[in-house]
């Protein structure tokens, strides 16, 4: 843990009917910034006083909010927000304080948005290019497309007045990476999410080969002497909020599940069973090759499927292409993928830099038992899904919570680096 505060406050800006007002260190109570691998949106919360200016009060919603910080390496953190809520108004003794609520200006344009309209006309669209397509010239982001993986399988469509994020929601779990090979390892499933960074568009499977750029250890001191090494983050407390969730996966038929299809074409009928035993070992996982868990061994081809769905379509209409060849697949494989990648979900603490995003990849060590003995359960490479970093006044510290997801038990002895140069409580 660093000894040190890890917070400076470079600038905060609310721009108030045309004019600009500048908050101070000493009027910010407290700070919250979370992103999320679930959300195409960052927010963040602001508490302020503003006792002697009383500013706060002509605040009334989609003023923009400026907000600059550093660590204490000198790593910067800075965006541009709208206030779409002020909470908390407080008026006592003469001090007043507000809460607003923060989010990026493209939130409110995409609730505002209601869209009706031909996408990949004729031949179809490859899914990324649509995506793209629809936050620049649709949504008019100003924010950058950090990472677009291209897809594979092009795309034909009408939105029903859909908002911009509701078509991307949709696409993404139909979307296959065009690296991702054919057949079996053709997982469809992607992840759409805002992170500081910007936008980003993702195959779930490109986590697998992702190099992890932190080591988390929980229990980790720094050596008294010395540099200490910044690729290790000490971690205060760590909890595995979940680790399974089988009924999950019965509900949404992520073990067996049956696509019946009716086609008007030609009047066919055709039933695709899916199975997690024949499927599984070929979905890229975090944690490499590891050992199919026991309870999949129940989901043979002869069970009853937990979840089926029906189709009518019409393939003399469709765009011949792979959606069309393998539409039924790809279904029971992103429901599938989808819930392997969130299947493990652990929630750390620690106070240190910020220079961790949203979709990086981390290598956790942890412990158990009193001899400390390496925990290879939950140990592994996880995703980084959600960051919330906090400052209260109280504290000249940040204090950041991650919530980090795996789709597979960590190999200690391939994965860990714990013990080199590290003194363990």
């Amino acid at each position: 843990m660093i000894k040190t505060g890890n917070f400076k406050l470079v600038n905060i800006a609310i721009g108030i009917a045309g004019t600009d007002y500048g908050f101070n260190i000493n009027q910010l109570m407290s700070l919250k910034y979370t992103e999320s691998i679930k959300s195409a949106s960052v927010r963040m919360e602001l508490q302020l006083t503003d006792s002697r200016s009383g500013v706060l009060s002509a605040v009334q919603g989609m003023e923009p909010v400026y907000v600059e910080f550093q660590d204490h390496l000198e790593n910067s953190f800075s965006t541009t927000l709208v206030v779409y809520d002020v909470q908390d108004r407080v008026v006592i003794d003469g001090k007043s304080k507000a809460t607003l609520l923060c989010c990026s200006p493209d939130l409110v344009n995409n609730a505002a948005a209601k869209i009706s309209k031909i996408f990949g006309e004729g031949g179809g669209k490859a899914i990324d290019i649509i995506v793209s397509d629809i936050l620049e010239n649709i949504l008019g982001t100003e924010r950058t497309l950090v990472d677009f993986a291209a897809t594979k399988n092009k795309f034909s469509f009408v939105s029903c007045y859909w908002s911009p994020f509701t078509i991307i929601k949709w696409l993404a779990s139909k979307a296959i990476p065009a690296e991702g090979g054919s057949g079996a390892n053709a997982s469809a499933g992607y992840a759409f999410f805002e992170n500081a960074r910007g936008y980003n568009f993702l195959a779930y499977d490109s986590f697998a080969t992702k190099e992890y750029t932190k080591k988390m250890i929980v229990g980790y001191e720094e050596p008294e002497l010395g540099e200490p090494d910044y690729s290790i983050i000490p971690i205060i407390s760590m909890r595995v909020t979940s680790a399974a969730d089988v009924l999950r996966g019965l509900n949404y038929g992520s073990y067996s599940s049956k696509f019946m299809t009716f086609d008007v074409k030609d009047m066919s009928y055709t039933e695709h069973s899916f199975n997690i035993s024949k499927y599984y070992k070929d979905v890229p996982k975090m944690n490499g090759d590891v050992t199919l868990p026991t309870y999949f061994e129940k989901f043979e081809k002869k069970t009853a499927p937990t979840r089926i769905m029906s189709k009518i379509m019409d393939t003399a209409l469709f765009t011949e292409g792979t959606m069309t060849q393998d539409s039924t697949k790809q279904v029971a494989q992103s429901a599938l993928r989808e819930k392997l990648f969130y299947s493990k979900e652990v929630e750390v603490e620690y106070i240190g830099d910020i220079d961790l995003y949203v979709g990086d990849t981390v290598e956790l060590t942890t412990y158990k038992g009193k001899d400390r003995s390496l925990d290879g359960n939950n140990s592994g490479i996880y995703v980084i899904g959600q960051i919330e970093r906090e400052f209260i006044s109280n504290s000249d510290r940040m204090t950041t919570k991650a919530t980090l997801y795996t789709d597979s038990p960590g190999n200690v002895a391939e994965t860990s680096q714990t013990k080199t140069d590290s003194t363990l409580k």
